[in-house]
């Protein structure tokens, strides 16, 4: 405790009880885990003239030493286990302004109250020290009761905020602008985060700062440069959290009814959020080149309502004009002959409505990079679990039909990349490209396919490889080995959240071009291009038979591979591997796929897939037709028995 001149006063150390020992710890310069609550006695026996008053204020005062020393003082630091040398040092932040530690600090914060005497203990045995007046903060004004602002006060703060700015950064990384006018004047200085383990390459952002003239009584205006390293979606993210901050933060000392001074609390703040405010835009920026890679777009709700409000200006303006026009065409006529605005509208031909439709219109007539065309790949039946938020295609396998011979073989297409290919039969040259889409609970396209002399036929889910975003963490986890028909169940690599996906089947549907769109122009002969070879509501290709069962019209689809034949003598053909049992099936008259069944109609179309259990009556010529074997009780056995044949016929037959 300093007293008025400035100088230390010297401390006398008291004399002891014998009654009461001392503390061994504490009076060997140690630390007393006691504290407080110790009973014996804080005091050394070393302290001399020449040491300071933080000696004994570094140390809790018990009761026996308040009583000791004669008075209840304040400590110098607020930390009881805080080593002696520690509160020697005054705190550097405390004394600039203001520390953020507090009460935690270790170093010595100098207090603002004078000594209270205890009036229980004689005058004789206390210290008459000079009271020392309350000790004010070299820096100056920080925060002030908005009662007593005046003009003069809130001029000084400013000069304070922009002194303190001069001098937090150095003249190399401060630059000073200002406008062509002289009013106002605009800072630019390069943060750098404090953090020694900092994950990203970019090691400061670039602020650009200006205090108003009524500032701190205004919050003052802040902007992100775009010219840095930084990219622009993370920089309006950081800059939209650093004013939501100044905004809340200037709304809660209006509500307590001060001024505060702003800058250096929110770089505070920006340092302690900066690597969260870059995990956040970087995450936005992720998501918005998936989103232009999946054929989308996104129009930000300021840009579309400027857009509108610009068409619904010059709708108006136009307007106002005509109705201008006309009021001078109709100078000199009566009020009857004028009429209600309304009748002008109806006779310039204006509608109420017609603003309103034009911008609505502006969604449509937005231009987008990769228009929905080609070939659209659909799972029906999709079910997306709880916390599954997207699914993209990154590498997809399908089956293609060369539009030639009508042989199919399976190629493997990834996003965006084109692929080139030769009929094995026929060497006719195949091209195709898939465009991936986001898949989510509103919508269940895959993506898109561009082919050339070729149809595509199946999908084969399992042997194409997704990626699932979890709602819970907004991770990605991959995922394959997708089957028709089965509920693919597992947890999120990250948070653990439990994740599902199931899709009954792929629909393929050919997008015809729009009527706008010019043959010559694209270069694509749309003539030549066939629709998929498999389509909901219509046949298989040969109803589903093949070569080896004439009378078998579905196609089953293995799970040993994922992939659909006609039969399993056709699976071997083109597999290498052992079968196993179908588990599902393609209708050949509907194309429905649905779970196995043997000896059952389409749960679609209601027809027999394959030739029924053999009977002894005839059934329409679908059963038995041999008059031997058919059952007596059937009207067909003994048709025609008793018929006469000419001899001519009968000669014929010899």
């Amino acid at each position: 405790m300093e007293n008025g001149s400035g100088e230390k006063p010297e401390v006398e150390p008291g004399p002891i009880p014998e009654t009461q020992q001392l503390c061994r710890f504490f009076s060997q310069g140690r630390r007393c885990n006691f504290g407080k609550k110790c009973k014996f006695l804080h005091i050394r026996n070393d302290v001399t003239a020449a040491d300071t008053p933080s000696h004994l204020d570094a140390a809790p005062l018990n009761s026996q030493s308040a009583g000791e020393h004669g008075g209840l003082r304040p400590q110098l630091t607020h930390n009881p286990r805080l080593a002696p040398a520690a509160g020697r040092r005054p705190c550097r932040y405390f004394l600039s302004g203001h520390c953020t530690m507090e009460d935690r600090c270790r170093f010595w914060h100098p207090p603002q109250l004078p000594l209270i005497e205890n009036p229980s203990v004689p005058v004789s045995q206390t210290r008459h020290t000079p009271r020392a007046p309350p000790v004010s903060r070299p820096c100056g004004l920080q925060e002030v009761k908005m009662c007593d602002m005046t003009e003069d006060m809130a001029k000084q703060l400013r000069d304070t905020e922009i002194r303190q700015l001069k001098k937090r950064f150095p003249k190399d990384n401060l630059i000073i602008q200002e406008r062509s006018d002289g009013k106002v004047t605009y800072y630019r200085a390069a943060v750098e985060p404090t953090d020694p383990d900092w994950p990203f390459d970019l090691k400061e952002i670039d602020i650009m700062v200006s205090f108003p003239d009524n500032y701190p009584q205004e919050i003052f205006t802040l902007d992100i440069p775009l010219d840095q390293d930084l990219p622009p979606v993370m920089a309006k993210h950081v800059l939209q959290a650093s004013l939501q901050w100044l905004q809340a933060k200037h709304a809660t000392n209006q509500l307590m009814g001060k001024v505060e001074l702003l800058f250096r609390p929110f770089l505070r703040w920006l340092d302690r959020s900066m690597e969260r405010l870059f995990t956040e835009g970087a995450r936005q920026l992720k998501k918005d080149i998936d989103v232009e890679k999946a054929g989308l777009q996104f129009i930000p709700y300021q840009e579309l309502q400027a857009t509108a409000c610009e068409s619904l200006d010059d709708t108006a303006a136009d307007t106002v004009e005509d109705t201008s026009n006309a009021n001078e065409n109709t100078e000199g006529v009566g009020p009857a002959e004028t009429g209600t605005l309304e009748q002008q509208q109806e006779t310039l031909g204006c509608d109420e409505g017609q603003p309103l439709e034009e911008a609505s219109h502006l969604v449509e007539n937005i231009k987008i990079s990769d228009p929905r065309r080609g070939t659209e790949m659909k799972l029906l039946g999709l079910r997306l679990g709880e916390n599954t938020a997207t699914v993209v295609a990154h590498q997809i396998t399908v089956c293609l039909q060369c539009n030639r011979c009508k042989v199919t073989a399976d190629l493997t297409l990834t996003g965006r990349t084109p692929c080139s290919a030769i009929c094995e039969k026929c060497n006719a040259n195949i091209n195709a490209a898939f465009r991936p889409c986001m898949i989510h609970h509103y919508s269940d396209v895959v993506g898109y396919l561009d082919l050339h002399n070729a149809a595509p036929a199946d999908l084969v889910l399992q042997d194409c490889e997704l990626t699932i975003g979890c709602l819970s963490c907004s991770q990605e986890v991959p995922v394959q080995s997708v089957f028709y028909g089965q509920t693919k169940e597992f947890n999120c690599e990250h948070c653990h959240s439990k994740l599902s996906i199931l899709a009954e089947s792929t629909r393929f549907q050919y997008i015809q071009p729009r009527a706008s769109s010019k043959t010559g122009s694209s270069g694509v002969d749309y003539k030549t291009i066939r629709d998929p070879a498999v389509q909901k509501g219509k046949p298989l290709p040969e109803k589903g038979t093949c070569k080896h069962y004439k009378q078998s019209h579905r196609w089953l689809r293995f799970p040993c591979c994922g992939r659909a034949y006609p039969c399993d003598v056709c699976h071997d053909e083109n597999q290498d591997h052992p079968m196993e049992l179908a588990t599902r099936m393609i209708c050949g008259f509907c194309a429905k796929e649905q779970p196995y069944g043997n000896g059952k109609p389409c749960i679609c179309c209601g027809s027999m897939m394959t030739r029924g259990a053999r009977t002894s009556h005839w059934e329409g010529g679908l059963g038995c037709r041999s008059k031997v074997k058919m059952n007596k009780n059937d009207r067909q056995k003994y048709s025609n028995c008793n018929k006469t044949v000419s001899r001519k016929a009968a000669t014929q037959k010899k």
